[in-house]
């Protein structure tokens, strides 16, 4: 049977991402990989853990494909109707 980490992140052992020693030089992957425009994203690239760190990770991956101010342009440039 699995454990109950296992179980629910379905993740083995229950872990929360990779393991970063302190001092030892190594870092999180981040989103960014050798394949051209494609980017990882997750808890397992973003400090933290769940669902907080995973939607960080991809907004950082969006804001690396479009910057925040091009969304701002094309959310001007549909104009979503206002509610009323």
């Amino acid at each position: 049977a699995a454990s109950g980490d296992e179980r629910f992140l379905r993740r083995t052992r229950g872990t929360y991402g990779p393991r970063v020693e302190v001092g030892s030089g190594q870092s999180l992957p981040g989103h960014k990989t050798p394949l051209n425009n494609f980017y990882m994203v997750g808890d397992f690239t973003f400090p933290g853990i769940g669902v907080p760190a995973t939607a960080a990770s991809g907004a950082i991956a969006a804001n690396t494909i479009v910057s925040v101010f091009d969304h701002l342009a094309m959310l001007d440039k549909i104009r979503l109707p206002v509610k009323q």
